[in-house]
């Protein structure tokens, strides 16, 4: 699926905003509608409450209607390999290269994650899954090519690995939320500072249940 074209149709929805703050708003109400999947009654009605204050933001309400079917081609990407969101995110400008966020290409990802996956197999063999710590996730790109790394050694990620992933700034946590959901990773992500260990907000991804139903435990 392509970015570009993601982009574009992104482009041509409600003029009244700018596309970086349409992708924005996009990453929030998916983030609100999947995350409400694994929240408690108070934090789903919250979250539903966020989800409906920006949809009243928009005076053009087709472009609400159209994000469903981008959030298909983000869908589509992130099964193709993509870090989808990285890259569009990059693309449009909304990441703050001032804290340091940049966008990591897929390969140079995947290499880091050859080398850190060394002797994951062993690990898997005897525990039944592996536990991956990613203190400054962004959109995630680096745990999506872990996956796809331990996919090629023959197991399925969303039964061997279970995935803890933070970050400080708001777009980055609902990106890489909404990237591991589509995956089917499990993975409790944080909008945090790992340094302060200070928390802001966290959700559990969907495929968590099914983990949990498997194994009995988590972290």
């Amino acid at each position: 699926m392509s970015i570009q074209e993601f982009i574009r149709d992104l482009s041509r929805l409600d003029p009244s905003k700018s596309s970086s703050e349409k992708f924005r708003d996009f990453c929030e109400l998916a983030f609100c509608a999947y995350a409400k999947l694994t929240a408690s009654p108070a934090r789903a009605k919250n979250l539903e409450e966020r989800y409906m204050n920006i949809v009243q933001t928009y005076r053009d309400k087709d472009t609400i209607r159209a994000y469903p079917r981008l959030m298909a081609m983000v869908w589509r990407g992130v099964m193709d390999g993509q870090d989808f969101l990285g890259q569009a995110a990059a693309e449009l400008n909304a990441l703050d290269a001032k804290t340091g966020q940049f966008f990591t290409p897929m390969p140079v990802s995947r290499m880091m994650a050859v080398i850190g996956l060394q002797g994951a197999e062993t690990a898997i063999k005897e525990k039944g899954f592996i536990t991956l710590n990613e203190p400054a996730s962004g959109a995630g790109g680096m745990i999506l090519a872990a996956a796809k790394v331990i996919t090629e050694m023959g197991y399925d990620p969303s039964s061997h690995l279970l995935v803890s992933a933070q970050d400080i700034s708001q777009i980055a946590y609902q990106m890489c939320f909404l990237q591991l959901t589509f995956a089917g990773i499990p993975a409790y992500v944080e909008r945090c500072n790992s340094l302060s260990m200070e928390s802001f907000d966290a959700s559990w991804t969907p495929a968590t249940l099914a983990f949990y139903r498997q194994h009995g435990r988590l972290f």
